[in-house]
């Protein structure tokens, strides 16, 4: 396996900076999640470890190994790196097991070799049953999976895996997304994912990058992620968040209006200047008017019944909404006033986007 060493990357095109000296440890075995809005970077980024693009500046290691300078590139064959697409790319006419064994016969193995490779790989993804059938026979997770199979069976150091689950449907996507994660556990490859979709992040990955603008705004485990966003675009692009604006009053504390807030603070914001109060609307609940803490009021705007959650848009006096995910048979009429309570536990104070 490998441990990647991504160090003051950077990649311009003309006058467009696409990806802005970047700085990530991908420990050996890890999976990192490289997760942004569409032009962030992150397929840059992939392309570069692939050894399809040339650095402008910065250099990618692997094991003690320079892979790509603004001098040099290690061609994409000889870096032990297998990349699976999001458009599977799996020949129509060939079966599955043809298709797997594809790129073994390349490498000119031997038959016997050719056969254990190839039926290791399409086992581990679960397809031994299906390796005489044709793409056309299977579905889409199911073709997928031949994907995934195809670039395990070369028996990469690093597989790059770029919006592989894009091109399927919900229900397939939560599917593979765990499959993903079983396979990795199992094989234990170092692995970069891109995705745009935070959920695929969580569940599959070690560890998260997110990324803006070509620059990495967060480096950190799932859990990091979302507990503790490092500013107000990773806490609003990772899950649903309120962002409720006001004004620092000292360490631990923001005013909204007349009232002041309890919070972890995690802002460069001095007193008096402005700030953002973070909670996510799974940690607001309502309460009686009486609570004396973190309590702010307001009216009810919507309130939509999920199922295992009831989604009740809040106007606050100021005029800020504010999400709340409360129990499903709590049913507050459109117009009711009500007061929420925030847990100061729950509440993160960021710095005012720009």
């Amino acid at each position: 396996m490998s441990e990647i060493h991504i160090r003051r990357l950077s990649r311009s095109y003309g006058n467009y900076q696409a990806l802005k000296s970047c700085d990530l440890v991908i420990p050996d075995g890890a999976l990192l999640a490289l997760l942004g809005p569409s032009g962030c970077g992150k397929s840059t980024t992939l392309q570069l470890l692939a050894g399809f693009d040339t650095p402008s500046s910065g250099e990618i290691w692997a094991d003690g190994e320079l892979l790509s300078d603004a001098r040099n590139v290690i061609p994409p064959e000889k870096r032990g790196i297998s990349l699976v697409f999001q458009n599977y790319a799996v020949w129509p006419h060939k079966t599955v097991a043809e298709n797997v064994a594809f790129g073994l016969k390349l490498r000119k193995l031997g038959r016997a070799e050719i056969e254990a490779r190839l039926t290791k790989a399409l086992d581990t993804v679960r397809l031994g049953a299906l390796r005489d059938r044709y793409p056309f026979e299977l579905s889409g997770g199911q073709q997928q999976r031949v994907a995934l199979a195809r670039a395990l069976a070369v028996e990469p150091k690093i597989l790059l895996l770029d919006e592989p689950l894009s091109n399927l449907d919900a229900h397939l996507r939560e599917e593979m997304r765990f499959e993903i994660r079983r396979v990795h556990d199992e094989l234990g490859i170092t692995t970069v994912y891109v995705t745009h979709d935070q959920g695929e992040a969580l569940v599959t990955a070690d560890k998260v990058a997110v990324m803006r603008a070509g620059i990495v705004q967060q480096f950190g485990s799932p859990e990091e992620i979302f507990e503790k966003p490092a500013n107000t675009f990773v806490a609003s692009f990772i899950g649903s968040n309120n962002e409720i604006r006001g004004v620092k009053d000292a360490p631990g504390t923001i005013r909204v209006g007349a009232t002041a807030l309890q919070a972890e603070d995690r802002s460069d914001a001095a007193a008096g200047q402005p700030a953002v109060l973070c909670i996510r609307p799974s940690r607001l609940r309502l309460c009686a008017a009486t609570e004396p803490h973190n309590r702010l009021d307001g009216v009810v705007k919507r309130s939509a019944y999920l199922g295992e959650y009831r989604d009740v848009l809040i106007e606050l006096a100021g005029g800020a909404m504010v999400r709340a995910f409360v129990a499903p048979h709590q049913r507050p009429a459109i117009g009711e006033a009500v007061s929420v309570h925030l847990p100061p536990v729950a509440c993160q104070i960021l710095d005012a986007p720009e």
